[in-house]
């Protein structure tokens, strides 16, 4: 199955700008939308393209067939769990552990909210979709590890980039592997999440907040 990327699209100069914003984008709104009333083996490529104002053959340019959109809105969670822990780090300098916590539960949070989450675990068993967010998660994992090794190496805390990409393959690997069964209590996940990475992360971490030690903030 090709792995489609979170990128503009350029190819269809009618589609990628709707007010400006990018086609994907669009596109993924659209399918929230019709997720909200109705389940994901009732939504068909012409009711998104439609919903989203596009025309089915920009859709199935752009996603080449209805997996490759379900593959690409996953990827858009996938990006969206690491922006959590990303921005999460940035709004607390030389605070480890509340910026795990806070960036692991708010995702948390999220996709147990999210319309596509709900209807892989509700109506009838989707294998189509179990299946990106399981035994072919690779490209999920990848795309969370890539937006959150830079977090880790060039803020704060900069941790060197072998330690900063090793750390983010493991809070990828933990955080897609909830998707599938969110937990009932998120906030104590994150918790636990947190005490298990924690403390490599302060071990790593090179400069803390104004010169302070992270390990000694979080104390």
């Amino acid at each position: 199955m090709p792995r489609h990327r979170l990128t503009t699209d350029s190819r269809s100069s009618g589609g990628e700008r709707r007010g400006r914003v990018p086609l994907r984008a669009t596109v993924f709104d659209a399918m929230h939308g019709l997720l909200e009333t109705r389940d994901w083996s009732g939504v068909t490529m012409s009711d998104v393209a439609k919903a989203a104002g596009l025309s089915r053959q920009t859709l199935y340019s752009t996603f080449g067939n209805r997996q490759g959109l379900a593959q690409a809105y996953a990827l858009q969670l996938s990006e969206r769990y690491a922006g959590e822990i990303r921005d999460s780090i940035n709004r607390n300098p030389g605070q480890v552990e509340t910026a795990l916590h806070e960036g692991i539960n708010g995702f948390l949070l999220a996709s147990s909210r999210d319309p596509l989450i709900r209807a892989l675990l509700t109506g009838d068993i989707k294998p189509d979709l179990l299946r990106l967010i399981t035994t072919e998660a690779g490209p999920l994992i990848e795309r969370a590890t890539e937006v959150l090794t830079p977090a880790l190496s060039e803020s704060w805390m900069q941790i060197a980039p072998d330690q900063a990409r090793l750390a983010a393959s493991i809070i990828a690997r933990i955080g897609i592997s909830f998707i599938s069964l969110p937990p009932e209590d998120p906030d104590e996940l994150a918790s636990g999440l947190t005490e298990v990475v924690a403390p490599y992360l302060q071990k790593v971490v090179k400069v803390g907040a104004e010169g302070d030690s992270p390990a000694s903030a979080d104390a």
